[in-house]
């Protein structure tokens, strides 16, 4: 199936539907809202798939399995990019022809029925892809259902479902299908591709098609559409919870119980940190109501737009939250009324907002402007934890999604210790805070805004690694054809008579450089540097001089090749060849000498010929030796991180190196050129442990801060009951 083409079985050729301006504008939208959605999950998928090959080959003791696997692996890596622009342009495909409708072929008769063979393979390829497509419907009916009318309403047709539904799961497995088909992969390993894909793509399916419709819901595409009024399961009270920690509520769905493991006893460790602080118990009448909290909620949430100064914003401590939200309560109560207080769940609801927003500030940099942009973020984000609870359980909430691109962006992007932060993204955030603030839910655009802006610094990123790396390939061709330059003029001085004064002088830098300017040109086999070569030859009395002057035009272009003005070259030329004292205008030997020192070799003060340091000649410890022999399958693209001085981690990605010369080249996340480490230097600093390989973070920033909360919680614990048994 070739890439960007529908599916074809079961119809004719569908019947075009003209959209309106709007119409069209309203799908555009929706395709991009998808792609930007869909390239993480893709890119996960695609490792996955990695990891899962590695984990066979490690497992068998097959050789040709194993070297299938790595095979398999390397054809994906090779081809990831256009795998994802298949898969892009087959789904580009179905939002251009949204609304047409499919044409079934009619019904073979049976006098003119044919029997075939089916290859079992493809058999078993479409039915994979059928159960998956299956099971995402059977996941996301509902959803699908609701996507199905709001699109309609933009095509003018009946509501659309199966094939017809753009982005729906059949479309998204024709897609895979279509992404798949050019690659060379056995059919055991495209199906462990379809399960990572199953898995990290179509497992999200509910989370994606509810962003879709929220999307043309606020849009004002059928707002009020329901397919059926949610239904509330009545949540015990928090006391009840904390008293039966492994009863699950009703429903509860498999990849949320593997997710609860990462906040595995958060509330009952929070309640056995402040257990003490509650045991006098609370006045009924002082409690505040969910109406109550949700007014004061949205009154301080709108107190973000009127701070005039980024630095204003902070990361508020629990206590700050707490009391901000007491105040605000106690001004919308009767006057003469107990002062207001909040239930345990709604306490508890503050505490873990607040201990996350601690987490997530202290893994973005102390000057980095995303930090004022998390502080402005903050009573939203507790409002939208207050309002439902699965902020704190689920992955996909929006709003949890939300705050996880924000602490991404300020991490990778705003580190002002990286470069000058990106100033579009900064005030993107900025609007994001003022927005939110005015809002009352978290629109999912927000972030597909976000990311649409972090694609465009990835790329900016991409190119500037890409200068990077050319400048270094250029450096090193220049360093190898220097040094080769050099052994050659060595070897023929040897051999022959050495030359002295001038002429020793211009062999060993000028016209090496000349040497070595033909060797980055046609290589030592070529034309030119062999006619170098021989005049290199007649200069050092090797081969007779058959014509004076014609060896001194030779001598003079050479000049000229570097770069060398044609008058300049000639007065260098007559200083080599014609005897001192000739002439007036003739220069001395020693004008000529002092003038080829101080020129600058070849490629000096360009992007190719910037100083480089000399690789460090002393040998290296049986421990470094043996880091420095495991290069040998060293990839580019591999990621370092290296102790600094305050010992803080710096990211490095190492992007290109010499396995000849050792040259390294490490760029920030940024595409930002680092220092130059060679692989001698790089051994060393790993055998001493400032530096280390970087494994890839598989959880997301807020995952990490939930984790680092939990750890925080259960060591605050264990201490509380340490000094309790010494008491």
């Amino acid at each position: 199936m070739n890439a960007g083409t529908p599916p074809t079985s079961g119809r004719t050729g569908p019947t075009p539907v003209a959209l309106s301006p709007r119409a069209e504008r309203e799908a555009q939208q929706g395709l991009s809202l998808c792609l930007t959605w869909l390239d993480t999950p893709l890119r996960d998928a695609l490792r996955d798939f990695d990891h899962r090959l590695f984990a066979i080959a490690e497992s068998s003791r097959n050789h040709l399995e194993q070297q299938a696997c790595f095979e398999s692996r390397g054809i994906v890596e090779r081809d990831g990019a256009g795998f994802r622009n298949r898969f892009a342009a087959h789904l580009s495909s179905r939002f251009r022809h949204l609304g047409d409708i499919p044409e079934t072929k009619p019904a073979a008769s049976p006098e003119h029925a044919t029997l075939s063979l089916v290859d079992p393979e493809e058999q078993e390829q479409a039915d994979a892809l059928a159960s998956m497509a299956a099971r995402a419907e059977a996941r996301s009916a509902s959803s699908l259902f609701e996507l199905g009318y709001r699109l309609a309403v933009l095509a003018g047709s009946p509501p659309l479902e199966g094939d017809a539904l753009p982005a729906g799961p059949r479309v998204l497995a024709a897609a895979l299908e279509a992404a798949v088909a050019p690659m060379p992969l056995s059919s055991a390993h495209r199906l462990i591709l379809f399960q990572a894909v199953d898995a990290k793509v179509l497992g999200h399916g509910e989370a994606f098609y509810g962003a879709l419709n929220e999307h043309y819901r606020t849009r004002g595409i059928l707002p009020g559409f329901r397919v059926y009024p949610n239904v509330r399961v009545a949540t015990p009270p928090m006391s009840e919870r904390r008293a039966r920690p492994a009863e699950a509520p009703a429903g509860t769905t498999e990849a949320t119980q593997d997710h609860i493991g990462v906040l595995d006893g958060l509330r009952q460790l929070l309640a056995q940190r402040v257990e003490a602080g509650r045991g006098a118990g609370f006045a009924p009448g002082r409690l505040a109501s969910d109406d109550e909290l949700q007014t004061a909620l949205l009154a301080l949430q709108g107190h973000v737009a009127d701070v005039a100064g980024a630095a204003q914003r902070e990361i508020r401590s629990a206590q700050a939250l707490r009391d901000e939200l007491l105040v605000q309560l106690n001004r919308s109560r009767p006057a003469g009324s107990p002062p207001a207080e909040l239930t345990a769940e709604q306490d508890d609801t503050v505490e873990l907002t607040a201990m996350l927003f601690q987490s997530l500030g202290q893994q973005i940099a102390e000057a980095s402007p995303g930090r004022p942009v998390l502080g402005g973020l903050q009573w939203p984000m507790l409002r939208a934890a207050v309002n439902d609870r699965g902020f704190f359980d689920q992955p996909e909430h929006p709003a949890r999604q939300l705050l996880d691109t924000v602490g991404e962006a300020a991490r990778h992007w705003l580190d002002p210790s990286e470069g000058e932060p990106d100033a579009a993204l900064v005030d993107r955030l900025e609007r994001l805070v003022i927005d939110a603030s005015h809002a009352q839910v978290i629109d999912p655009a927000w972030r597909a805004d976000i990311e649409q802006q972090i694609a465009l610094l990835s790329r900016k990123a991409h190119v500037a690694e890409r200068r990077q790396i050319e400048a270094m390939e250029g450096r090193d061709r220049l360093e190898r054809a220097r040094q080769r330059a050099t052994e050659i003029m060595a070897e023929r001085m040897v051999r022959g008579a050495t030359p002295r004064g001038v002429l020793r002088i211009l062999l060993e830098r000028t016209w090496a450089d000349v040497l070595a300017l033909h060797i980055l040109r046609g290589g030592e086999n070529g034309e030119a540097f062999l006619y170098c070569l021989g005049v290199t030859d007649q200069l050092l009395g090797r081969r007779p001089i058959l014509d004076r002057r014609k060896l001194r035009q030779d001598v003079e272009r050479g000049l000229e090749h570097l770069g060398m003005h044609s008058s300049e070259a000639s007065q260098v030329a007559a200083g080599v060849f014609e005897p001192p004292g000739t002439a007036d205008e003739i220069p001395t030997p020693t004008d000529v000498a002092l003038r080829l020192k101080r020129r600058p070799r070849l490629g000096e003060g360009t992007a190719h010929g910037e100083t480089v340091p000399p690789v460090e000649p002393t040998p290296l410890d049986p421990a470094a030796q043996a880091i420095h022999d495991g290069f040998a399958s060293l990839r580019f693209g591999t990621w370092f991180e290296f102790v600094q001085a305050d010992g803080s981690l710096a990211l490095r990605k190492l992007a290109w190196f010499s396995p000849t010369t050792g040259r390294c080249l490490f760029v920030n996340q940024r595409g930002s050129r680092c220092e130059d480490i060679d692989l001698t230097r790089l051994a060393r600093l790993i055998a001493t442990g400032k530096a280390r390989e970087h494994k890839e973070q598989r959880l997301s920033i807020v995952d990490r801060a939930w984790q680092a909360v939990a750890r925080n919680l259960r060591r605050q614990t264990a201490h509380d009951e340490r000094w309790a048994g010494h008491a």
